[in-house]
């Protein structure tokens, strides 16, 4: 743990000494945590400085923080999974059908991942935009194993891989460098409701299909309270179409 910390000070150009004035902490307490367990709120402070993780300075994972293992491990994943090409025909359907959509993203993303779906190699802030555009749901395993899974949740699809965490290059991909533009922003709650409200009428329709009880609805009783345009209601069917095809497709 030490000798991260010294990396982590020469990083941003300070020493063990500073630092640990910088803290509160007694000259040459950092040099005792080789002996004996620091305590949490200590270490917590020495993370806090260095905007790490308390796990990457007890070395239980390989990155420093979360955004980092997120970056790394979406680019490194995309370059797995578009590798194989059973992966990628399901990357590329995820894409299309979120193209298609016009709930989340703006045009000018959905007109830049087109330009995407066109091109043979990637950047890493590429693979980085590609991921976030079609990888709903990001599943980490527990522990950062040097060989463990990891689940990219696409489109009613999901892709499961390994990778050794320890080994595949950090990456820190910062918010202007990405081209990935939401409607509303990447938390706008209104987005997350809208697809929620949308995959659950998709899976009533599917069980409903199964039992022989399903009876279209019209687009009012899917998004019920809702205010939209025409041109907004006519989208939604378009999308709606366009997923019907890829099942019939199947």
């Amino acid at each position: 743990m030490l000798e991260k910390i010294q990396s982590l000070c020469k990083t941003h150009k300070i020493t063990l000494t500073q630092l640990e004035r910088e803290l509160g902490f007694g000259r040459g307490a950092l040099y005792k945590w080789t002996k004996s367990f620091p305590t949490a709120d200590n270490l917590q402070k020495v993370a806090d400085f260095f905007k790490v993780s308390t796990d990457y300075l007890l070395g239980i994972s390989p990155f420093t923080n979360a955004k980092e293992a997120g970056c790394s491990i979406r680019v490194a994943g995309m370059k797995l999974a578009l590798d194989n090409p059973q992966n990628k025909e399901l990357i590329w359907d995820a894409a299309k059908i979120n193209i298609n959509s016009g709930f989340w993203f703006k045009d000018s993303t959905r007109k830049y991942i087109e330009s995407l779906l066109k091109k043979e190699a990637f950047t890493d802030v590429e693979y980085y935009d590609l991921s976030l555009f079609v990888v709903w749901e990001l599943i980490l395993p527990p522990d950062f194993r040097e060989n463990a899974p990891v689940v990219f949740v696409l489109w009613e699809q999901s892709i499961t891989f390994y990778l050794d965490y320890w080994s595949i290059p950090k990456l820190t991909i910062e918010d202007e460098e990405s081209k990935i533009f939401y409607k509303d922003g990447p938390d706008s709650i209104n987005g997350d409701d809208e697809r929620e409200r949308y995959l659950a009428a998709e899976r009533a329709e599917k069980q409903d299909a199964l039992t022989g009880s399903y009876e279209p609805e019209t687009i009012a009783a899917h998004h019920d309270g809702e205010e939209w345009t025409d041109e907004e209601l006519a989208e939604i069917e378009r999308f709606k179409e366009f997923v019907r095809s890829k099942k019939r497709d199947k």
